[in-house]
């Protein structure tokens, strides 16, 4: 990782409906780390970007130069006195496949105890074969490890054996689609480069997961404008990732189509009512809708926003659970469903899903944040998650068998020191699904929705 003059940190989350940009310095605290958010930023990118994919270059810079900018100002950065403005950056939706891979080597001392090059080298060989022509691996990350007969082992240096094999979860992301990025950023800021890339899903689990979280087994749910992200941990080990091409903006369009309502309307009405029961909206309870210049505002009965809204919530929530039992740890996810991401915002989201899922459900919080000037209005919008995970990518591993290694796909014997790994450019998880969704959302079957709506 690059650092900067001043050792902060910029995360940039190139979303759907928006670009947020969060500045952040590291604190160490009684052998803890925490971040000082020193400068937020936030910009609409509107029809920038589809479903992770960067589809209007110029709309999509505007949008990085705007949020990056407001973030920079206030958190007081001169940018005089830089070199290069460094930026870790995600990347999502349908840019990333996902497989698993399993790699052996034989150990370079038959008999002896396995070294930590020999990992090293298993992690290389891994990555060299699953390279492919058109792909870049993002993140590469291990599961458990064989020695020999023996299996199942968590971190194998030391143990005894000549042959050692893993099993790996590979993510990686169509060449074509970093460059998009890597445009972007340069183009709305010229001091602006990637530092690091991450997925997005990883990212907000970053944020807003905690270890007890991931040892005790839980989903963590990213509902944003274009996509919903669902990441599993059990035993402190990512199990399971899968993107969904369904979020936000299918409220605000169904709302639209529903009330007869302009796109921006139709969002105005969800974030003004921002309710999901309609037994909180009397029959004679309207909205007061704004359309456009000299056109009268338009009424709409707030029964039906909440009606559609909840609707489609519990359809996105069905797919989340079928998600849940394809990865075969429904029984072991003690510790039930965070969400986050900007739409769960939305009032009474939290009861939908325990509905459907029967599982302890609740909205995520930022972890580890120092309180400050800017500490609440981070709390209080979800939509800045993925900005915060971006700026913890600097200070914690994805894994902390993995580190902070550059050099994966180089292969070179390194001496065994015990200073702190450089950050690993290749890492993460597996299992990224889009399956046979092709028409409406709705048509699951019905044993996927355990829960029964009286709407």
């Amino acid at each position: 990782m690059s650092a900067t003059p001043d050792s902060f940190i910029l995360g940039v989350d190139i979303g759907t409906s928006k670009v947020a940009a969060v500045v952040a310095r590291q604190v160490r605290n009684l052998g803890n780390d925490t971040l000082e958010i020193i400068g937020i930023g936030k910009a609409a990118n509107k029809d920038g970007v589809t479903k992770g994919n960067i589809r209007n270059l110029t709309k999509t810079k505007e949008a990085i130069a705007q949020a990056v900018n407001e973030a920079t100002s206030r958190a007081s950065i001169n940018y005089a006195n830089l070199d290069a403005l460094f930026a870790n950056v995600n990347i999502g939706g349908t840019l990333v496949e996902a497989r698993s891979e399993t790699g052996s080597i034989t150990c370079k001392s038959p008999g002896s105890e396995v070294q930590r090059n020999d990992v090293k080298q298993l992690f290389r060989d891994v990555y060299q074969t699953s390279t492919t022509e058109n792909n870049e691996i993002i993140h590469l990350l291990p599961l458990r490890f064989s020695v020999g007969d023996e299996a199942q082992i968590y971190d194998p240096v030391g143990h005894i054996g000549l042959k050692l094999s893993g099993d790996f979860n590979v993510i990686s992301v169509k060449k074509t689609a970093i460059k998009q990025i890597k445009q972007s950023l340069r183009e709305a800021n010229s001091l602006l480069q990637d530092d690091n890339l991450m997925v997005s899903p990883l990212a907000s689990a970053m944020s807003v997961l905690d270890d007890n979280h991931k040892r005790l087994g839980v989903v963590m749910v990213d509902i944003g404008a274009g996509t919903t992200d669902v990441v599993i941990y059990y035993d402190g080990l990512l199990r399971h990732l899968a993107i969904l091409p369904y979020g936000g903006n299918l409220l605000t369009s169904d709302i639209s189509e529903g009330c007869y309502l302009t796109i921006e309307s139709a969002e105005e009405a969800k974030i003004t009512l921002s309710a999901t029961n309609p037994d909180e909206c009397g029959l004679n309870m309207l909205l007061v809708v704004p359309t456009a210049d000299g056109i009268p505002p338009i009424e709409v009965v707030a029964k039906n926003v909440a009606l559609i809204a909840r609707a489609r919530l519990r359809e996105i929530a069905a797919l989340v659970y079928a998600e849940i039992k394809k990865s075969g740890y429904e029984q072991k996810l003690r510790a039930g469903i965070v969400l986050t991401g900007g739409t769960v915002q939305i009032k009474g989201i939290e009861g939908i899903f325990k509905d459907i899922t029967k599982m302890h459900v609740q909205v995520g919080a930022p972890k580890g944040l120092e309180t400050t000037a800017l500490y609440d209005q981070v709390m209080r919008d979800h939509s800045y998650a993925t900005a915060l995970g971006l700026v913890w990518s600097n200070i914690k591993a994805l894994d902390q068998r993995v580190g902070f290694d550059n050099d994966l796909n180089t292969p070179q014997e390194e001496e065994e020191t015990d200073a702190k790994p450089t950050k690993l450019k290749k890492t993460e998880n597996n299992w990224f699904s889009f399956r046979s969704l092709k028409g409406t959302i709705g048509g699951f079957l019905n044993d996927d929705i355990k829960g029964q709506d009286t709407y």
